[in-house]
């Protein structure tokens, strides 16, 4: 069960309300469309979750989400959840967030 818990959380997209839009952060990604990888760092609580979340939200820009954690250096691993994620997107999800 904890494998499937750490799947979502790494590939899972979190859902926010009652965010304000941050037009001057989205005009500077909108800036960096044409790349297929768009990267955004900072401090912790800087708010890049809330940012990005919001962003593919505001723009409706469809997205596959992948969380890396400060102790990740194993490859193997980034390219199984990577994997998981691709999995994940490729199956069709009903309106209550299940697979069908």
């Amino acid at each position: 069960m904890e494998k499937n818990t750490a799947n979502l959380a790494k590939t899972t997209r979190p859902s926010l309300s009652g965010i304000l839009p941050r037009e001057r952060l989205f005009l500077r990604l909108d800036e960096g469309k044409e790349s297929s990888i768009t990267w955004i760092s900072g401090p912790p609580g800087s708010g890049k979750t809330t940012l990005a979340t919001n962003y593919i939200d505001e723009r409706g820009l469809d997205c596959l989400w992948y969380q890396v954690d400060a102790g990740e250096s194993d490859v193997a691993t980034f390219f199984y959840y990577m994997g998981q994620a691709i999995q994940a997107r490729s199956k069709p999800v009903c309106s209550w967030g299940r697979g069908c």
